[in-house]
């Protein structure tokens, strides 16, 4: 299980920045559906912004809203290389793209809430956050001494003694 201390922090950062992304998303989720408004619809037809919400639907939305990112966040101090890079790369790309479409759609129409482009704004940028420490992840020294081969001098080289 060991690691560098630079291994650590980089950790660090991505448990940190999938905390912030799971947090946001329920933020942005309550934002979105606690105006009035919006919730006495949500009441009285089941519907939000059109599509028929059952308990399957919001059941999804509460994983992956917020159980996904703060899985993510342990998972990201336990998961070995290289693939905790990977999952984090993925899934950040995941969040990324959601909140950009999401984005993208709310921009479209006439924003509901005063804060939402503000919040989606600020998950995106989490998200791209946590795509760009998975693509700089450092790597451990005990799998960087076994990818490295030995090193050839110019005359081995030149001469053809390196395969």
């Amino acid at each position: 299980m060991g690691g560098s201390v630079e291994q650590l922090a980089w950790k660090l950062r991505v448990s940190t920045l999938w905390i912030f992304l799971g947090i946001g998303m329920l933020a942005a989720v309550f934002a979105m559906v606690m105006p009035p408004s919006v919730l006495g619809e949500y009441i009285a037809t089941g519907e939000f912004e059109g599509e028929k919400i059952d308990a399957t639907m919001l059941a999804a939305m509460v994983g992956l809203f917020c159980l996904l990112p703060l899985a993510m966040a342990f998972f990201t101090q336990v998961l070995a290389d290289p693939v905790n890079r990977w999952a984090n790369a993925a899934l950040g790309i995941l969040a990324t793209a959601m909140w950009t479409l999401d984005l993208a759609e709310h921009l479209s129409k006439e924003p509901e809430i005063s804060g939402g482009p503000l919040f989606t704004v600020t998950l995106i940028a989490a998200g791209l956050l946590i795509v760009w420490h998975a693509w700089k992840w450092p790597v451990p020294a005990e799998q960087a001494r076994h990818d490295r081969r030995a090193s050839a001098s110019p005359d081995q080289r030149a001469a053809g003694m390196v395969s």
